[in-house]
């Protein structure tokens, strides 16, 4: 689920940079699991900038939110995009996390934590 964006910069100007990613704990949490900034085209980049801008609010989504450390220059938004995204192991965070695309198939409290399926 696309919880943050950041501006792109250099070739992904005009776009998004990076997705920060989220999925729902067996507590059903929104919880932080990385970020994504692979596999975009320069037009998905574009597209998922207008569609995510007019969900841009103040503050995490997350439950509970993630390090500052890891989200300078996020511009939160409301949870409502579902992606796809192809990883090759998940710890605590997506590892070699690529995008895929948006999925029109499920919803956000569809997505649940990576591996439970």
């Amino acid at each position: 689920m696309c919880a943050a964006g950041s501006q792109g910069e250099g070739a992904a100007s005009g776009g998004i940079g990076s997705l920060l990613l989220g999925a729902h704990n067996t507590d059903r949490e929104l919880v932080y699991i990385g970020h994504v900034g692979t596999e975009f085209t320069a037009k998905a980049r574009r597209e998922l900038l207008t569609q995510l801008e007019p969900t841009e609010q103040p503050d995490p989504p997350f439950d509970t939110a993630p390090p500052r450390s890891l989200t300078k220059g996020a511009h939160w938004v409301s949870p409502t995009l579902v992606g796809d995204v192809e990883y090759r192991e998940f710890t605590d965070r997506l590892r070699h996390p690529a995008w895929k695309g948006l999925r029109d198939d499920k919803g956000p409290s569809d997505v649940d934590w990576p591996g439970s399926h």
